[in-house]
């Protein structure tokens, strides 16, 4: 049973690894470049059930910014190494986790715009005939999950929240492909997973015992973000204005024509109509929400990832988990106003 400095230890080793090499993983390209271009952005990107993938399918990033390269990464921890190389400009949607650990390890970004609000589309997950009806019901359970990311986080904070830690469970790092097959195997009778793994767990004689939704009732709210590296903002401000539009443009769409926005994700993702229904079921904040006490407002944010990067520092993992004015000052939401201001003139 692992304990819970050598869980997070873990956790630490590989993203400092990861951030401090040179752009790795697996990427596939909507064009024929790699690196940054002289007349556009190379935007780093995941394909998740959300709007950032709406708007890739309906072109609307090209709509504003023609020559954007938009190259397509497995993981949020991808994405750091590409922004820590400058062979992106422009990261998201991804996490808080990667997003905290990537700023408070020096890759100098700003957060420019929350992508996603999780609720539903990450959690636990349990095999109907386990007998676990609770995060209680994990004690001496093996628990799939995957290091690095929103999941490893949820697990720790679920734990937390029920009065144990990681020394009741035995946690299993795998990538979220590898928990479906120990699922199907009979490996493990519970995981804390994402869409679309989640999803196919709950059909494969799952139940879902807990949601990012539950924990942020008990104050661990879960972000995806867009951020963009800062010397390139500092010198290409109106490219960044013109990406933030593209964005808008999708959670728009999702906003007005929900059906409409669920099918060109769909399309993309290669997912049916029945499945895009159960797994894009976060909240997308458009343009005008951004500021809300939900979002940025009240430096709601800010203080997310502060506790995201305390909860490693107190377990011994990192050194300095910053404070509340570092992570306010990573935040820059000038460029989503200026882009408010020049849709709301067209």
């Amino acid at each position: 049973m692992k304990k819970w400095k050598s869980i997070l230890a873990i956790t630490v080793a590989v993203l400092t690894m990861m951030i401090m090499t040179a752009c790795g993983g697996d990427t596939s390209s909507d064009s024929d470049q790699n690196g940054p271009t002289d007349s556009g952005a190379v935007f780093a990107t995941q394909d998740l059930s959300d709007c950032c993938t709406v708007s890739k399918a309906e072109g609307f990033y090209e709509e504003y910014m023609p020559d954007i390269d938009i190259e397509t990464f497995n993981a949020g921890r991808d994405i750091n190494n590409a922004l820590k190389a400058q062979s992106a400009d422009i990261g998201g949607a991804f996490g808080i986790v990667p997003v905290a650990v990537g700023l408070t390890s020096g890759i100098d970004y700003k957060v420019v715009y929350i992508a996603t609000r999780i609720q539903g589309t990450e959690g636990l997950v349990a095999k109907e005939d386990s007998g676990i009806n609770s995060v209680a019901d994990l004690k001496g359970k093996k628990v799939g999950y995957t290091s690095a990311s929103s999941g490893h986080y949820g697990i720790l904070c679920a734990l937390q929240d029920a009065g144990m830690t990681v020394d009741d469970v035995e946690l299993i790092d795998m990538d979220p492909d590898a928990i479906n097959s120990a699922w199907q195997r009979g490996d493990i009778d519970v995981a804390y997973t994402w869409n679309p793994t989640l999803i196919n767990l709950k059909n494969s004689g799952g139940k879902v015992i807990l949601t990012v939704e539950d924990l942020a009732e008990n104050g661990h709210a879960t972000y995806n973000f867009y951020v963009v590296r800062s010397d390139y903002a500092e010198a290409n401000p109106d490219q960044v204005v013109a990406f933030i539009k593209g964005v808008q443009k999708g959670a728009q769409l999702y906003k007005d024509k929900p059906d409409a926005a669920k099918a060109a994700a769909a399309e993309r993702l290669e997912l049916t109509e029945e499945e895009i229904n159960e797994q894009m079921t976060d909240i997308y904040p458009t343009i005008d929400e951004q500021m809300s006490d939900d979002c940025f407002g009240s430096d709601n944010a800010a203080k997310n990832l502060l506790q995201v990067a305390e909860f490693l520092k107190d377990a011994g993992q990192i050194d300095d988990a910053k404070d509340l004015e570092f992570f306010k000052s990573k935040i820059d939401t000038t460029y989503l106003e200026q882009a408010m201001k020049e849709l709301e003139a067209e």
